[in-house]
């Protein structure tokens, strides 16, 4: 977290003008964005009543995000289409500062 704040603080102090993709690991709230990511991983998990999917994802570049295992809140056709140990590629969007996956698509 204090490299991504440096980061960013570096980056306004240079004047950089490349956009910059943040959103949250669970628990870390950041400012809202438009921006979206994408990743792989395999399903460990499907909570329908509370609306999460969990992921044991790679390394997410665009996010600077490290392989780990995450619980990410998802949309109603994202869970429906998830099944545990499913390898899978997903897409997430920014939603109020925190990872929302949009979908799911087996690979």
């Amino acid at each position: 977290m204090k490299k991504l704040i440096a980061a960013l603080a570096l980056a306004t102090v240079m004047g950089a003008t490349t956009p910059v993709i943040v959103m949250a690991h669970e628990g870390h709230k950041q400012a809202a964005d438009s921006q979206t990511a994408e990743g792989e991983g395999v399903v460990k998990a499907i909570d329908k009543d509370a609306g999460t999917v969990t992921i044991q994802h790679g390394p997410i570049k665009a996010l600077k995000w490290p392989a780990m295992t995450m619980k990410f809140k998802a949309t109603t056709e994202a869970i429906a289409s998830a099944k545990v140990g499913q390898k899978v590629h997903f897409v997430m969007k920014n939603e109020n500062g925190q990872p929302l996956v949009t979908a799911i698509h087996a690979m």
